[in-house]
């Protein structure tokens, strides 16, 4: 890109005096502008469950003001002046105006493009590091309510479950989510937890959600073991109920397969087929 740009210079037939103070600006610009890579890596670019969120706000925001403002919930956020106002320079559409990727596969390409976008916005160093400040200072309010790890990863359907049982929850509680249906994530674990963060609601709110979803799953562990049995009734004597009791805290097993493994053991001691 640097001998590109020094071919530029040459094409337009520049003089060496005029050609330095083009150089010369271009180091000044990026010097007040250009976030160095401490800075724009304060961002937690180690984390994909932080970099679907971030790319969500950045892809609905477009622009640098309109990102600025929806980080500005938090009375520990501090608005740039560069960004209190709408302007020509900080409302641009990034994306259309630079032709950016808009339907980025990997988690590799949003992060790219994450900083492409704050490498372009148009407002100054200073004002750059405060929205990422801004950014962090949201994320830590979000992080700590729930990363859903309770759930079996290993069972695709039960994420499943939890997707339509979240956009229930929303629709019953008159909330609603900022994700967009273009976003492309890594699974259904990684659809979840994006859901949950664009959830646009009270963190007491998310608390809420988070045990009520808790207990639906239990009750529906607990159905899943049920499948494939009945309950059925029938009398026994005080001393077998006292024995059958026995015998159930002493194998620590519940009494129903107490029961079952006498007549699973009976069966086969008879040769019975089944």
């Amino acid at each position: 890109m640097k001998d590109r740009a020094l071919q530029l210079l040459d094409e337009y037939k520049l003089n060496n005096n005029d050609k330095n103070n083009i150089i010369n600006g271009i180091n000044l610009t990026s010097t007040q502008y250009l976030l160095n890579e401490e800075q724009i890596y304060s961002l937690n670019f180690s984390s994909v469950r932080y970099i679907n969120w971030l790319w969500v706000k950045i892809l609905s925001s477009r622009n640098i003001f309109m990102l600025n403002s929806s980080l500005t919930k938090q009375f520990k956020n501090i608005t740039p002046l560069s960004v209190q106002q709408q302007t020509d320079t900080n409302t641009i559409d990034i994306f259309n105006f630079f032709k950016l990727n808009q339907i980025p596969i990997s988690t590799k390409e949003k992060k790219d493009l994450i900083i492409d976008f704050f490498d372009l916005v148009a407002v100054t160093k200073t004002d750059k590091v405060q929205i990422l400040n801004n950014i962090n200072n949201d994320w830590n309010d979000i992080e700590p309510i729930n990363n859903f790890s309770w759930i079996n990863k290993n069972n695709p359907d039960l994420y499943t479950w939890a997707i339509n049982y979240m956009i229930e929850y929303a629709q019953k509680n008159n909330v609603f989510f900022s994700m967009r249906s273009d976003v492309e994530v890594e699974n259904d674990y990684y659809k979840l937890l994006l859901m949950f963060d664009t959830l646009n609601a009270h963190s007491d709110t998310k608390k809420l959600f988070i045990q009520s979803i808790k207990k639906a799953y239990s009750q529906k562990k607990f159905r899943d073991k049920q499948v494939g049995k009945k309950q059925c009734s029938f009398n026994l004597s005080q001393k077998s109920i006292n024995q059958l009791a026995l015998l159930s805290e002493i194998q620590g097993v519940p009494k129903n397969h107490i029961l079952e493994s006498l007549i699973n053991n009976k069966i086969l001691e008879l040769g019975v087929k089944q």
